[in-house]
């Protein structure tokens, strides 16, 4: 194999992937019922972890069936006018829409369609097409990767529940970062993202990794679990450090390996994990240096005990911290006590 099967882009799906086989059929699931338990789905975890590739396996998972359109939604521009665009162009239904019986236009786009009733706005319009897809017994998923908190979300927020309500078949999945989900889910005119469906990705399977990385280096299963674990079933982390292996030509790790693995980490998705934190976040985690014990961690951190269940809860949700044994807390990223450790001697440095 001359190309590198390990890709190292955010969002793009490699060549050597592991399927997220539980979250996929959770998604599948929900918009196949016929009472589906939510109509809105958000797809959150720490950075790097797959939130992405998962949502494009759905969309082109949904895309393919006949009575599906799927439309990917920017958030950082008007979400309905969006919408409605794609709706128009969408190849399946395209010929329902194109009439001559009255014209509506925004920003240059025209739309000929017909009905007995007149198009003032943007939202009437959509009404007029999600009637036309439920005639035909057409479901549409919306999708958006990287939601933020800002006034398209907010109108769109809106739109969508009057579609819902109106009894379409519409479905919204989104992604985000549990931080920027969560200030989302706090603002007061986007209450029904509290009750929205959450799938929060963890680490991947370390078998599966260690078969991975058996069938594209050619070793045995106790090296291969070596490496594994060396990624903490981080999904950037596997295919980050399989990446490098697979350059060097060699699945031998050592202090050149190591300084690179760690290097594109923080270069890639360590800085922006550790800008994110709370000042109090990253005290907890320079303290989780030296010692994984919960009280100890209290005690350097002037925390209570109350006090420290929420961060603890916080950075658990982020992906950052594991509480797998009782009374402890434990990295859950690869290396990132060592990444921990060089930002607090830069720290002691300035």
């Amino acid at each position: 194999m001359i190309n590198n099967p390990f890709n190292v882009g955010f969002g793009e799906e490699p060549y050597f992937f592991i399927e997220r086989e539980a979250e996929f059929n959770s998604i599948s699931s929900i918009l196949d019922s016929d009472y589906p338990e939510a109509r809105a789905m958000v797809i959150t975890g720490t950075r790097g972890c797959g939130k992405t590739v998962l949502l494009s396996k759905i969309k082109k998972a949904f895309n393919e069936k006949d009575n599906w359109i799927t439309i990917d939604l920017n958030p950082f521009s008007n979400m309905e006018e969006q919408l409605a665009s794609h709706l128009y162009d969408e190849g399946k239904m395209r010929k329902l829409f194109i009439k001559s019986e009255f014209n509506f236009s925004f920003h240059g786009l025209s739309f000929s369609i017909s009905g007995e009733r007149p198009i003032t706005n943007v939202n009437s319009l959509l009404n007029l097409m999600f009637t036309h897809l439920k005639n035909k017994g057409i479901k549409v998923l919306i999708t958006a990767d990287d939601l933020a908190s800002n006034h398209f979300i907010k109108s769109f927020a809106y739109s969508f529940q009057s579609l819902i309500r109106e009894g379409f078949d519409v479905f919204f999945l989104m992604t985000g970062l549990y931080g920027s989900f969560s200030s989302i889910e706090n603002s007061k005119s986007l209450t029904f993202l509290l009750r929205c469906h959450k799938i929060i990705l963890g680490g991947l399977n370390l078998r599966r990794i260690a078969q991975s990385y058996e069938d594209a280096f050619a070793i045995n299963e106790e090296e291969a679990l070596k490496l594994a674990k060396l990624t903490n079933g981080y999904a950037y982390g596997y295919q980050l450090l399989g990446n490098i292996l697979f350059k060097r030509q060699s699945a031998d790790i050592n202090s050149k390996v190591l300084k690179e693995f760690d290097v594109r980490l923080e270069e890639n998705s360590y800085s922006k994990i550790w800008e994110a934190l709370s000042q109090k976040e990253k005290e907890i985690c320079i303290a989780m240096e030296n010692s994984s014990a919960i009280r100890e961690i209290m005690v350097k951190t002037n925390l209570t005990n109350s006090a420290i269940q929420v961060y603890k809860a916080r950075l658990l949700k982020e992906g950052i911290v594991s509480a797998s044994a009782r009374g402890n807390l434990t990295f859950a990223l690869p290396r990132f006590k060592e990444y921990v450790r060089y930002r607090s001697n830069l720290f002691d440095q300035e």
